[in-house]
């Protein structure tokens, strides 16, 4: 596809971000590749064929330069409890949409508090638009719409990767002083991370899960208003730390399978549940970020938005190989933890 409208893509010399630029340029894309590493910047921008810079966030001026005249900036630079801030400050300032892959809760919390400076400024921030913010952002809507507005929401994620970024334990360790948290009538409530571990089963069995203070907590307020929000993750099993492996086919590549989940409750108990199923999580973050991309380019998306708010309730379905369901074969599990005592 064409792309008319400029965009900077930060952080593209990591991971994640190389992978991003890899598919953008797969889809027609021409990002700006940006990010502090001007070694590792200028060989990937040489390889893809697109054009870079680099760019510093702690010197506004030079931040405003870069952004002049630029449509959008997509934020692939963890920890984003470092990266996020001064990017939202200069997109506004430039009139720039903001868009990233995070999902520390921090981060959100921070991020949503800029909603009507954002709008004033006539650009959206959209935090969140990779594997583990969408997967149960557009499930926790959904959930919500069927029961007509959930008063208890949970949400949960198992990501499937065929390698784990090296930014993703450095965002871990940076988050561990804040602790855990849910959303218990309305408002954010402290919890000692590690507890309320429970079971929960996925379409390909049973997976214990934690409670993880998340952006997914921000996230599934943001698009519902459920008064009540707990988000998990699922624990790996020991023969899938390193790796995150499926499946092997017989004779064939090895095989990814990660899974979103949400339940939703109304206030007369009514409870509807669904799950999501897709492929490699990084590679999903990947086609959703630039569907994000395309969809924020495209739209007049204005304030600081969820990406279930933002693209829809079946924003996740447009990423190739992802399909949800109602129901699955075996029946959920999830009778212990905390969510059972916060309901009495």
């Amino acid at each position: 596809m064409s792309n008319a409208k400029s965009w900077v893509l930060y952080g593209a010399a990591g991971y994640t971000g190389a992978l991003i630029a890899q598919h953008a340029r797969e889809c027609g894309h021409r990002p700006v590749l940006a990010g502090r590493n001007a070694t590792a910047v200028t060989a990937l921008a040489e390889k893809l064929d697109l054009p870079h810079l680099t760019l510093r966030l702690d010197d506004a001026t030079e931040l405003a330069a870069a952004l002049a005249g630029v449509d959008l900036v997509l934020n692939v630079a963890g920890p984003f409890l470092n990266t996020a801030a001064p990017l939202a400050e200069a997109c506004i300032n430039a009139g720039a949409h903001d868009l990233d892959i995070s999902n520390e809760l921090q981060v959100f919390r921070a991020l949503y508090d800029l909603h009507q400076r954002a709008e004033a400024a006539d650009i959206t921030i959209i935090p969140g638009v990779g594997f583990g913010v969408v997967a149960t952002n557009c499930l926790a809507l959904y959930v919500s719409n069927a029961v007509g507005g959930a008063q208890h929401l949970e949400v949960a994620t198992r990501a499937a990767t065929a390698q784990a970024g090296p930014g993703v334990a450095v965002t871990r360790q940076e988050n561990l002083p804040y602790g855990g948290w849910l959303r218990e009538k309305g408002q954010l409530r402290s919890l000692e991370l590690g507890t309320g571990i429970t079971t929960l089963t996925f379409p390909d069995g049973p997976s214990p899960i934690m409670p993880v203070p998340t952006g997914d907590l921000e996230a599934a307020f943001q698009a519902t208003d459920a008064p009540n929000i707990i988000a998990y993750t699922a624990i790996a099993a020991p023969a899938v730390v390193d790796g995150g492996k499926s499946d092997v086919e017989p004779g064939g590549p090895q095989t990814y399978r990660s899974f979103g989940w949400a339940r939703g409750t109304n206030a007369d108990g009514t409870t509807a549940q669904a799950w999501l199923q897709t492929g490699e999580s990084y590679a999903f973050t990947a086609a959703a970020s630039i569907r994000a991309v395309e969809e924020a380019l495209a739209g007049s998306l204005r304030g600081a938005l969820s990406p279930a708010a933002a693209f829809g309730v079946d924003f996740a379905l447009t990423i190739p190989g992802t399909t949800r369901t109602d129901a699955i074969s075996a029946q959920v599990s999830l009778t212990q933890g905390i969510q059972k005592e916060n309901r009495e």
